[in-house]
């Protein structure tokens, strides 16, 4: 019966060990900075032009009760970048901030929220524009104007990102291409 107790207590040990060290190094790289490469992939000019041709070639995809069905850009926006991000987002959020990680964590924090606000607002109206087959000159004008309003205040985000995502993989022996 000893054993058994001594088994347990050191199977609690360990666990308690493993639960109180934290997210690896890799894993807070991985969260932080490389899942971005959502918000990049999705905040670009060309991701209207692909929905607007989704659009026109009645070729847009959604799942409702997990089945695939024919959709709406809104629905197409929120199912694809605005979920990703949200899933993004809570990964980041649930991540341990202490020691030298707490910076990155910050700022990626700071990206993927920035990104959200924008997705949930301009993105949707201008999805909205895609569906109702607003003019193209004012599907353009909005994306247009979209971009000239964020890019900077982005580009400063992902910049600082960088500042604190780099020298912690490099501290950290994690291999990245800059």
């Amino acid at each position: 019966m000893k054993k058994i107790y001594y088994i347990k207590f050191l199977l609690l040990t360990a666990l308690t060990g493993v639960v109180s060290c934290g997210p690896s190094p890799k894993k807070v790289v991985a969260q932080t900075w490389l899942n971005t490469n959502n918000v990049t992939t999705y905040y670009s000019p060309r991701f209207f032009n692909e929905l607007m041709e989704r659009k026109t070639t009645d070729n847009i995809t959604v799942y409702e009760d997990d089945t695939a069905t024919k959709g709406t850009s809104v629905a197409y926006v929120q199912q694809y970048v605005i979920a990703t991000i949200d899933e993004n987002l809570k990964k980041v959020e649930t991540l341990s901030a202490k020691g030298d990680n707490k910076e990155l964590i910050h700022a990626s924090l700071e990206v993927f929220r920035y990104a959200k606000g924008i997705f949930e607002t301009e993105y949707l109206d201008i999805a909205a524009m895609i569906d109702d087959e607003r003019p193209s000159e004012d599907i353009m004008t909005a994306i247009d104007n979209l971009f000239g309003k964020y890019d900077g205040e982005m580009q400063a985000r992902f910049d600082r990102l960088d500042s604190y995502a780099i020298p912690y993989a490099e501290k950290h022996d994690i291999p990245i291409k800059k």
